[in-house]
């Protein structure tokens, strides 16, 4: 009996081991659709987190994740670009410098709706954005809420605003001022003695001084208008001396009578791919401004020479020169440095303004560099390209 007892408790574990298992094989397959489904969602879960990551990192808008204390918890690539490194950890108001922004989260936080302002962030950088602050029903607890903020940066849209403004009230004001006078003289024509020509005379003559001036004027826009357009110009390689040539014989009267001698020091063969009336616009207005604001006795250079961009034609003159301060603006439109002289001189403010253009519609760029009462020199870079017309390009 007493050695049976082992046999038995054997029997009994074996028996206990083999339930055991059976149930933990059934529990297993219990468990095993939840498995899979836990796999399921995670890979759901990975999918729309890689989603969101790079949807985040496509968009152009910054998208700060914040606080109610306003800490940054996350932010996007343009986040980064636009506050700089090292936004995690740091409150907006540490960030940006801005109590209104600060208050417009206070705002949200008290509220728990959405809030939208525009601001103007002068730190890092001076920028003008719309911003949206919305709450994210993350927490029961107030406290505990997230908010996202949205910042679209507008500041190229309202310098825009300013450009086409600025626009308006220059050209109401250059228009303003040819036709006063002409008014001024008809009227005091026509209360003139009817015998007395010569006064009369200088009535007309002014009067067509400024109808000239007019003329210009509108001229230019017409150019500068189709020119910030800027349609694609079917290019041609053309000869630079001979533009030059022909330029510099219709400039000579004025060159003759300003006293300033027009030298060209540009090779006989040297070739450039351009539109040939654009470059001859092109380079009529910066000879002609070197003459223009030259010294007596002055002269002015043309050279050109081919660079690792193409074609580059400097003009280069010994005049009254350029302001540093005033060089980043001197191809805006009716932009002047002294204005009294360029007006005295017959300028409408819009000839740098269609050179940059032109140029630019040809795929090159322009540059300036100056030293007062030295002299200034204007450079023209012209790809060593052709452009063929849209129609010949889309046949091919």
């Amino acid at each position: 009996m007493i050695s049976v007892l082992p046999w038995l408790l054997v029997l009994l574990v074996g028996i206990a081991v083999v339930v055991l298992l059976l149930n933990l094989r059934r529990t297993e397959e219990q468990v095993a659709p939840f498995r899979q489904r836990c796999d399921e969602i995670n890979a759901e879960l990975q999918y729309y987190r890689t989603l969101l990551n790079h949807v985040m990192e496509s968009l152009q808008d910054a998208v700060l994740l914040v606080t109610a204390e306003g800490v940054i918890t996350s932010a996007n690539p343009a986040a980064i670009r636009l506050f700089g490194e090292g936004l995690l950890g740091q409150t907006l108001l540490q960030r940006t410098l801005c109590y209104d922004l600060n208050l417009l989260l206070t705002r949200c936080v008290q509220t728990c709706r959405p809030q939208h302002s525009e601001l103007q962030l002068n730190h890092p950088l001076s920028r003008t954005v719309f911003v949206r602050i919305l709450p994210l029903p993350t927490a029961l607890d107030a406290a505990e809420a997230m908010y996202l903020a949205v910042f679209t940066d507008i500041s190229a849209l309202r310098r825009l605003e300013q450009v086409r403004s600025d626009f308006v009230a220059n050209v109401s004001h250059e228009l303003r001022t040819p036709l006063a006078s002409i008014r001024a003289n008809a009227e005091a024509l026509l209360q003139s003695p009817p015998d007395d020509y010569a006064i009369q005379r200088r009535f007309l003559e002014t009067i067509v001084q400024q109808t000239e001036r007019l003329t210009r004027m509108t001229d230019d826009l017409l150019v500068l208008a189709k020119a910030e357009a800027r349609p694609i110009p079917q290019t041609q390689e053309v000869n630079l001396q001979d533009i030059l040539r022909s330029l510099v014989e219709q400039l000579g009267p004025q060159a003759e009578q300003a006293n300033v001698a027009v030298k060209v020091e540009v090779p006989t063969d040297f070739a450039v791919y351009a539109q040939r009336d654009q470059l001859e616009q092109i380079l009529w207005n910066l000879i002609d401004n070197a003459i223009k604001y030259n010294r007596h006795g002055g002269e002015v250079v043309v050279r050109a020479r081919k660079t690792s961009e193409g074609s580059e034609i400097v003009v280069e003159d010994t005049g009254i020169g350029i302001p540093h301060t005033h060089l980043e603006r001197v191809f805006e439109r009716f932009y002047r440095v002294d204005k009294a002289r360029s007006r005295a001189k017959g300028g409408t403010g819009l000839g740098l303004s269609i050179v940059k253009h032109l140029v630019e519609s040809h795929g090159g760029r322009v540059w300036v560099e100056s030293e007062l009462n030295v002299g200034s020199r204007f450079g023209v870079v012209l790809p060593d390209s052709r452009i063929e017309p849209v129609e010949t390009a889309a046949a091919s």
